[in-house]
């Protein structure tokens, strides 16, 4: 029975293949203008072949007591756990784990009788395929399901749904039931990542064990790493692996001698440490459909022959993606770190999805319009080169609005643009419009004077997490922002002509908001850097602001003189950034009230730098009694720290950097009250005296350098 459904499954992919020849011979037809044949005497040749196996496979049901059955009823992913009466199904009994030692280990008995409540054939498959990777190894889930789909275990049950949309619901099917786990999320919650239980991986290789039984000639999937110094050990000549499928190669040469082992690849992966060159070759894989490269520096042209490949993965920074890669009609992902230049005509890619970065040209074939005619493209995208868009109808050929993306990121790169630019970039933002499922938007070196009219409706944006806006030199006015109810991170870098934010930053003057209502009710992040004419920061009145705000880092703002004293009352506050602020002299609430009211001042307060800034900021840090850890650093003219430093009872880490005149510690009474002290780092302070060392004999770990620079992970910037 195992050898027949070995044989059965060889005709399966057989079939396949020849249908990729028809299509590969129809599509060259059409590009060659019917110079090729479409059925050449190689196609019959391999119809009769795979014919005369298919009639020796069914010739033998009858001598193995078996009947041939509708196998692939239609079932409705919407009831997956709906039972299925497929006791008729040939193959549904797995006898290949009549020989498994452990069945009667408590936990295998458990992982079988889940998998066998897995009521599709095709999520079966999809879950056994998952023996390919080693133990503990972690992959990523959209990686995974492009697998599953180069496989062909995701053909859709119904015209609506994708492959990609089935392969998600397989996942979280997998990950219900505990097959999947430790999943790692990204910023918005979504799983991104996954690893398989050392148990779960040695189930998963039982019922996998009938793919490979030890006999290369039926081996379909394969994962080999060297370590790159010493020779493999398995050969790749003649017809030991002519049924390969997938292959995963690390620190391996891959050229034209492997190419003839491994025609019918649908799954091609390379990485390692090494830098890989593809052969012109390539294109004998004519049935590879998954093609992922870490570390290489050009792709050759003839990749773009390879016309059922659904998706193109490289890590590493490319120059560029071949010329005609808009003949590969059926891409469906391009997965790529980093790009210089787009490929000419990607709008003919009309099945694309996935598409992270688009760089802009004005050429015909490179303009923005491109992405217009990609319907189906969703998830994430940077497009840079926006200064060579020419209007507001060109930007809004692109069409974004249309386009289901979370993450979107429009960049202006060229630092030398005309003195009226800032009346074209508004234009060309107010065409950029996004979906409104947007969840993080990254404007940068934007030189408009205003933001878009449809900034004004970001409160129909609903879902919206992040916004950064870097290197907007020219706006006078920080956006309306306030009234957003899910806005978690705002970072404003580089608005250089900003003098002062107001009620226009935190809500509408149209009567739209209540006193009662809080503004940035969930805002977690917030970053002021580089504003550097901005001299104040006002309060919103009566109204409740920053709720739940963790992190607060001001930099570079030289003219600030003030916080708005509505801070004072951000008891979340747990991170406090302050760099090269000069004027800012006071903290929130302490210039307008007394100290005995305020001795308690955020109370949640654990982190806490100070670089280059006013000393009186210095002389007031009594007041964050939960203060844990604590950075001074270029306090140039100070020569001894306060000695309110000993009221910081909870401080257990305290860097001192670069502070040139420090001569003396707080004295030792004041050091000795630092009992929670366990670590204390001093560089680059020369003058520090000697004697200053018995002050601080009793603290764990004391690291005093004349230079250098400390490893500290609680200070990411």
């Amino acid at each position: 029975m195992s050898l027949w459904l070995t044989e059965l499954k060889d005709i399966v992919y057989e079939v396949d293949n020849v249908l990729d020849k028809f299509s590969y011979d129809t599509f060259l037809k059409y590009q060659m203008m019917n110079q090729v044949p479409i059925f050449s005497l190689c196609n019959f040749d391999e119809v009769k072949t795979v014919k005369h196996a298919l009639d020796n496979v069914v010739n033998e049901v009858d001598g193995l007591g078996l009947k041939i059955v509708n196998s692939n009823p239609k079932i409705s992913l919407d009831n997956i756990d709906s039972s299925l009466d497929d006791s008729e199904v040939i193959g549904r009994e797995y006898r290949v784990l009549k020989s498994w030692d452990l069945l009667d280990d408590d936990v295998f008995l458990k992982l079988k009788s889940r998998f066998d409540g897995l009521t599709i054939s095709s999520l079966k498959r999809c879950f056994a395929y998952c023996a390919i990777f080693p133990k503990d190894y972690e992959i990523r889930k959209d990686e995974l399901i492009q697998h599953w789909m180069a496989e062909g275990f995701l053909e859709p049950s119904k015209e609506s749904m994708v492959m990609e949309d089935i392969g998600n619901k397989y996942f979280k099917i997998l990950l219900d039931k505990s097959f999947l786990q430790n999943g790692k999320r990204d910023e918005y919650g979504n799983i991104i990542s996954y690893r398989m239980h050392d148990s779960v991986h040695d189930f998963v290789l039982l019922i996998s064990k009938s793919k490979t039984s030890g006999i290369f000639s039926h081996v379909r999937s394969l994962f080999v790493g060297f370590d790159g110094q010493t020779t493999p050990r398995i050969s790749f000549k003649g017809d030991c692996f002519t049924k390969l499928c997938t292959l995963s190669l690390e620190n391996a040469d891959f050229g034209d001698r492997l190419l003839v082992a491994f025609k019918s690849l649908r799954v091609l992966k390379l990485y390692g440490y090494k830098k890989i060159e593809l052969p012109e070759s390539i294109d004998v894989l004519i049935h590879l459909r998954l093609l992922h490269i870490t570390k290489i520096n050009h792709l050759p042209n003839s990749i773009t022959k390879l016309y059922n490949l659904q998706t193109l993965r490289i890590e590493g920074f490319l120059m560029e993606l071949p010329k005609d890669l808009s003949n590969l009609i059926n891409l469906r992902h391009i997965c790529i770190d980093e790009i210089k230049k787009a490929p000419k005509n990607l709008g003919r890619l009309t099945c694309l999805q996935t598409l992270p970065i688009f760089v802009v040209g004005r050429d015909e074939g490179y303009q923005i319009k491109e992405l217009g005619a990609l319907k189906n493209l969703r998830g994430e995208i940077k497009i840079s080169n926006l200064e060579k868009v020419e209007d507001e109808e060109e930007a809004k050929s692109a069409k974004l609005k249309e386009k289901e993306m979370f993450k979107l990121g429009l960049h202006w790169t060229s630092s030398i643009r005309a003195a009226d630019s800032y009346d074209k970039d508004e234009k060309v933002l107010e065409g950029l419009q996004p979906h409104p499922n947007l969840k993080s938007l990254t404007i940068e070196r934007y030189e408009g004077k205003k933001f878009p009219s449809w900034w004004a409706g970001l409160s129909l944006y609903q879902n919206l997490i992040e916004i950064y806006l870097n290197g907007c030199t020219e706006c006078k006015e920080v956006p309306t922002l306030g009234h957003l109810p899910c806005l978690r991170v705002l970072e404003i870098i580089g608005m250089e002509k900003v003098r002062s934010i107001g009620s226009e930053f935190y809500s509408y003057n149209d009567g739209s908001y209540r006193n009662t209502t809080p503004l940035f009710p969930a805002l977690r992040i917030l970053k002021l850097v580089e504003m550097i004419a901005l001299e104040e920061w006002k309060d919103a009145g009566e109204v409740l602001v920053f709720p739940c705000i963790e992190e607060l880092t001001i930099s570079f703002c030289n003219e600030l003189r003030d916080f708005p004293d509505s801070l004072h009352t951000c008891v979340s506050l747990q991170k406090l950034v302050v760099k090269e602020c000069p004027e800012l002299r006071y903290w929130p609430g302490v210039q307008c009230v007394g100290s005995t009211s305020i001795q308690y001042s955020h109370p949640s307060l654990q982190k806490l730098k100070l670089c280059e800034s006013a000393h009186s900021l210095l002389g007031q840090i009594q007041y964050f009694i939960s203060l844990k850890i604590l950075w001074i650093q270029r306090f140039f003219e100070i020569e001894a720290l306060p000695e309110c430093l000993g009221c910081l009872f909870s401080l257990q880490k305290l860097y001192i950097l670069d502070c040139n005149h420090l001569v003396h510690l707080p004295t030792e009474e004041a050091m000795r009250c630092l009992t929670q002290l366990k670590m204390l780092i001093i560089y680059d302070c020369p003058n520090l005296e000697d004697n200053e060392r018995s002050k601080i004999d009793h603290i764990p770990f004391v690291d005093i350098q004349d230079s250098g620079w400390p490893d500290c992970s609680d200070f990411e910037d």
